[in-house]
């Protein structure tokens, strides 16, 4: 009864422990729309990442590898979890820090923002070729 007893509490303790996770992207794949994450030295199964849109209106964003994300999981069971980017860490800070400012930035310097208070909407464009814009 004890040995069941002690089983039980660790048991519990794994999963509480294992309910929110902070890892990072060790592998992405973009086919399936998964990727695996680093926790300390364990890393994941595939497991999906969280998006902005999923249904009739969708969204791709995929994450980056060596991006910080969490890691939920649902009763403490990785292999349940889903991905929710991300969480700025030492390596990835924001380059720019505004108070009204949204702003969305691409490694290649690309860049989208737009200040709420001055009402200042720019576009920043790296392009190789052309510029496509439909009506």
């Amino acid at each position: 009864m004890l040995l069941e007893n002690n089983f039980a509490i660790s048991e519990l303790q794994r999963k509480l422990a294992n309910i929110v996770r902070i890892g990072v992207v060790e592998e992405i794949d973009y086919e399936k729309a998964k990727v695996r994450v680093k926790i300390g030295e364990f890393i994941t199964d595939w497991l999906p990442w969280v998006t902005a849109r999923a249904g009739e209106d969708r969204s791709w964003f995929a994450p980056n590898i060596d991006e910080q994300v969490i890691v939920l999981s649902p009763y403490g069971e990785l292999s349940l979890g889903v991905v929710l980017p991300a969480i700025y860490q030492e390596k990835y800070l924001p380059s720019e820090r505004k108070e009204n400012a949204d702003i969305f930035e691409l490694q290649d310097g690309s860049k989208v923002s737009y200040d709420k208070k001055d009402h200042h909407l720019e576009h920043v464009f790296k392009l190789k070729n052309e510029l496509i814009c439909e009506a």
